[in-house]
């Protein structure tokens, strides 16, 4: 008995090691599932990552690209569809030349007196006498010309025979005239500057680039000396004069055309229509010594008279040639003469070529200089100018006046220093048909 029991004490202490053993691996299989458990999600993890990370450099490399991309978009756009990889390919030369020069010369280099150089060179091999380079000066003149406008008092001046400056036209409703300056006063100084000796050059760039709002004029009237005080202002430079000639109890309007600025077609309207108010029946329009301007303001012009549909003129590209019709319902039926002479050009042929083929008017005078082509102006960023022809034109009929001008339905030279021959002829032939 105590052997058998001992017996049963060994084999029951057996049993709960072997209860304990099967429970260890029981945790021990459960750590270890809860460890493939964990790996396996880490596994997941690191597959997610490295998905979104896959992902993510995708994304910043494609985005990358469109901004690129868009960065070039803009920059074309910005500089008016130029390739900047290509042109710096094609001066390439240029560049090389210009930066070895400005870097290793011994001597002292004027950087912009090379560039303006080297853009003048390039105007001028085009061959083109319409096709220029402006510096700062000349390009702030020609714009102010064919602006039309300019910041001054709103009077003309010119030399007399004693080299004094003596006021020559007083512009309506300018600050010269409000202020009490007549023609032929004599300038004498401004702002108590001695300008006696001075040229009109001179006065002219004092007043538009003076920084006072007012300046003094001090003037001879007769024997009278006096000081006027004078606003400087924004002012529209007259390009219109007109009037009428009466004869043979018919009444013609006259109208001078200087130039065909920005102000031209404004000005010319204002003053057509205070001509008819005066009842007149007919028009002479005199573009004498009128080098151009502006083709827009020639086709508003134009577009006054012709009736709807007309050609105005054919402007010829490389690739094709359109036509530029009267748009308008606007236009006259009464007798027209345009006045021309050799220095009547671009702008000024154009009206005339449009009343001779369009209109069936007169050209009364001599042949025109005969300028075919049209020019685009760009101003640089240092307020220098180029100006470069990009088409031709061509008249209502198709021809192209270049270097032989508008013909005259009747050509009359000027003889005589006391009369105008040519004005004369254009008021006769303009009665005729108002007589017939």
């Amino acid at each position: 008995m105590k052997f058998r029991i001992k017996k049963d004490k060994d084999t029951s202490k057996e049993l709960s090691k072997i209860e304990k053993a099967k429970k260890i691996i029981k945790q021990q299989k459960a750590t270890i599932k809860e460890a493939r458990k964990k790996l396996k999600e880490k596994n997941n993890i690191n597959k997610e990552d490295k998905k979104q990370l896959k992902s993510q450099i995708f994304n910043a490399i494609y985005y990358q690209l469109m901004g690129a991309l868009m960065c070039l978009i803009v920059l074309y756009f910005l500089s008016g569809g130029k390739n900047y990889i290509k042109l710096y390919k094609e001066l390439n030369k240029l560049i090389d030349t210009y930066d070895a020069i400005t870097t290793s010369y011994y001597g002292k280099v004027d950087k912009e007196k090379i560039i303006n150089s080297a853009i003048s060179s390039m105007v001028s091999s085009v061959d083109d006498g319409f096709t220029t380079y402006s510096d700062e000066e000349k390009t702030e003149s020609f714009m102010e010309t064919v602006g039309g406008v300019y910041e001054g008092i709103g009077a003309s001046v010119s030399k007399d025979e004693k080299g004094n400056i003596v006021i020559v036209e007083i512009f309506d409703n300018s600050p010269a005239k409000k202020a009490g300056l007549k023609e032929k006063d004599i300038v004498l100084k401004i702002d108590d500057k001695n300008f006696e000796n001075k040229s009109i050059t001179d006065m002219a760039e004092y007043v538009k680039n003076s920084k006072n709002k007012t300046i003094k004029l001090t003037i001879k009237r007769g024997e009278e000396e006096k000081d006027i005080i004078i606003k400087r202002e924004k002012i529209n430079v007259p390009t219109i004069s007109s009037k009428i000639i009466e004869q043979d109890n018919k009444k013609i309007g006259y109208i001078n055309i200087s130039i065909f600025s920005s102000v031209t077609t404004t000005q010319f309207k204002k003053e057509l229509k205070k001509l008819e108010k005066k009842k007149i029946e007919a028009l002479i329009i005199d573009v004498r010594n009128n080098n151009g301007g502006y083709l827009t303001t020639a086709t508003d012009i134009s577009s006054m008279f012709l009736k709807k549909g007309k050609i105005i003129y054919r402007l010829s590209s490389k690739n094709k040639t359109i036509k530029e019709k009267d748009k308008t319902t606007e236009h006259r039926e009464y007798p027209i003469a345009v006045l021309t002479n050799k220095y009547s050009a671009s702008a000024s042929e154009i009206l005339a070529a449009a009343i001779k083929e369009s209109y069936n008017g007169h050209i009364v005078g001599t042949t025109t200089y005969g300028k075919g082509t049209v020019q685009k102006a760009k101003k640089l960023k240092d307020g220098t100018m180029i100006k470069y022809t990009v088409q031709k034109w061509l008249t209502p009929k198709g021809n192209w006046i270049d270097k032989k001008g508008v013909t005259p339905t009747e050509k009359v030279e000027l003889k005589s220093l006391t009369k105008d021959e040519q004005l004369e002829k254009a008021t006769e032939l303009l009665i005729k048909d108002l007589t017939k």
